[in-house]
C-alpha cells in the first residue's frame, strides 16, 4: 500500500463532509478509518466492552485480552491471508471485523457480504 500523505486526509475529509473547515473530530474519523484496527478499536465492541489489542502492564484478569499480534494480521491488505494457529485465539472477531471494515470502506459501492464459520468435524 503506498502511503497516504497528510494533504491527501484532509482533502479526502473536505469531501467525505462536504466543507472547507474540517473539525478534528472528522479528521480522526477519517485517518481510523485507514486502517481496519483503527476502525475497530473506534467502532466495535466484544460482549458490550471496548475492543483493544494491547493489555497495560500485564494485567493478570485480562491477560487473555492481551493479543498485539492481531494488529499485524487485521491491518494486512493482502488478499489471501493464511493463519496457523493452536488455539481459539478470538480469530472469528477479527475476522468479521476486517469484513465489517472493508463493507462500512466500500458502501458507496453498495458491496455485499457474507461471513461463514467453518463446520466443526464431527457435528
Amino acid at each position: 500500500m503506498s502511503e497516504i500523505t497528510g494533504k491527501q486526509i484532509a482533502q479526502t475529509a473536505k469531501q467525505m463532509f462536504g466543507t472547507d473547515q474540517i473539525t478534528q473530530e472528522q479528521l480522526a474519523y477519517v485517518i481510523d478509518m485507514l486502517r481496519p484496527s483503527s476502525y475497530l478499536l473506534r467502532n466495535h465492541t466484544i460482549r458490550n466492552h471496548p475492543m483493544t489489542f494491547v493489555i497495560q502492564d500485564r494485567d493478570t484478569e485480562k491477560a487473555l485480552a492481551h493479543r498485539p499480534w492481531q494488529i499485524q494480521i487485521l491491518n494486512d491488505s493482502h488478499k489471501d491471508i493464511a493463519i496457523i494457529k493452536s488455539r481459539q485465539l478470538g480469530l472469528s472477531e477479527l475476522g468479521i471485523g476486517k469484513l465489517l471494515h472493508f463493507v462500512d470502506t466500500h458502501s458507496y459501492d453498495a458491496v455485499k457480504a457474507l461471513y461463514t464459520f467453518p463446520k466443526l468435524c464431527g457435528d
